[in-house]
């Protein structure tokens, strides 16, 4: 006896395909703007809601060109993410090194 599939209502795909990019697009946006809270508040829900779409395999496999896309905005903001961290990294070893030498100079001082 053939398995039927389910299938997905034309209604259901827009309104996942609606929601999916619509998360990836705002991921990227708030990347772009350096809101790196929401960034990663955003990150959490899109990877929530790739879960449940996942559990359902006809819809996830329809949605392929929009996951690509999502794929696409989430590389873009992690590239940023990772530039923002590189940036802030280096103002942290600037920063210890001015402490650093304050904390010689104080020391300096002292045995004067």
């Amino acid at each position: 006896m053939p398995v039927s599939k389910p299938s997905i209502s034309s209604a259901e795909y827009e309104t996942r395909q609606r929601q999916l990019l619509g998360l990836g697009r705002q991921l990227q946006q708030q990347a772009q703007a350096g809101q790196w809270d929401a960034v990663r508040l955003t990150d959490q829900r899109l990877a929530q809601f790739c879960n449940t779409l996942a559990a359902n395999a006809p819809l996830w496999h329809t949605l392929l060109p929009a996951r690509q896309q999502v794929r696409e905005w989430h590389r873009q903001a992690l590239e940023q993410c990772r530039a923002e961290l590189a940036v802030r990294e280096q103002s942290w070893q600037q920063l210890s090194q001015g402490r650093e030498g304050l904390q010689a100079y104080d020391e300096a001082q002292s045995w004067a």
